[in-house]
Parts: C-alpha cells; structure tokens; sequence
C-alpha cells in the first residue's frame, strides 16, 4: 500500500472507529437480550475496529522497512558484485485469475547459503503470468557489496524464461 493509500485507509479507519464507538454505546445503552449478547458483540465490533488498525500499522511497518533496505541499498549498490548462482526452489501466490500476484525464489550460489528473495508488485496492474516466473535449475546474478554484514540487502537478478534471447 502506497503512502495515498495509507492515508486513505487512516481515513477509513477512524471514521469505522467512530462508527464502532457509536454502535457500542448503542449496545450498552439500549435494550438487549442481556449482557452476554453485549459482551458478544462489543468483543466482535472491537475485534474488526483493531484488526483494521494492524493491517494499517504492518503497512507502514513494511514501508519503513523497505525505505530502510533501499537507503542502505544506494549506499552499498555501486560497490555490488555479480555472482552466479542457480534457483533452487520457487513458491508463488496466485490471483483467482491465473496471474501470480507475488513470488519468492531461494537461490543457491556456489560455496554460499540459500539466499530467499521475493517478489511482489508495486500495484496489481503490474501482474505476471505464470511461465515469466523462473523455475528451479534458472540460472540468477546475485549482487552483493563487499565487506558487508550478512543482513545487508542483495539483489537477486533473474530473466523472464518467456522472452527468447
């Protein structure tokens, strides 16, 4: 989600928030089967007003962490070294229509660790089919700066296997 995004969702929350608060003070202040059936439902109208509130809070989490990774990234990027390295496993996530909506690849380069890397779409136009994921056994460029600590961002550069070279 997108920084509009965020801010169109903040919106949405508070005024789902405000909704909640109105209908708890409606469920406590009128009459009802009982306190059990208050109780029921204030659990439940609380439960979705907060659940909304973590999706929006992760969001910004995951933007701060990836604003992190790529200010780091443009420190640390002209120093970047190519390796080989070849996939050794892939898992996608696929959209009802067919398309894959986010994929992850571990890669193994020679002498080295597994390294995981993922993909996902900026926005949803931006949808891959299914045979431009690289498979196990595709060929891959890790880039990666010298003398940095293990946690330092990489870049895992594969091909789209649908396009002849």
């Amino acid at each position: 989600m997108g920084a509009a995004g965020r801010r169109l969702f903040a919106l949405l929350n508070v005024t789902v928030t405000l909704g909640a608060a109105w209908a708890l003070y409606q469920l406590w202040t009128e009459q009802t089967p009982g306190w059990w059936f208050n109780l029921i439902f204030t659990v439940m109208i609380g439960g979705l007003t907060l659940a909304l509130w973590a999706i929006l809070r992760g969001s910004i989490r995951q933007a701060e962490h990836e604003a992190r990774l790529q200010a780091v990234w443009r420190d640390i990027g002209p120093r970047a070294v190519a390796t080989a390295g070849r996939v050794t496993e892939r898992h996608c996530v696929m959209a009802e229509g067919g398309e894959v909506m986010r994929f992850e690849l571990v890669v193994q380069a020679p002498g080295g660790a597994p390294i995981h890397g993922q993909w996902q779409p900026a926005n949803a136009r931006l949808y891959l089919l299914q045979p431009q994921v690289p498979g196990v056994g595709a060929e891959v460029r890790i880039w990666r700066a010298p003398n940095t600590p293990a946690n330092a961002p990489l870049v895992i550069e594969v091909a789209d296997p649908s396009v002849v070279h």
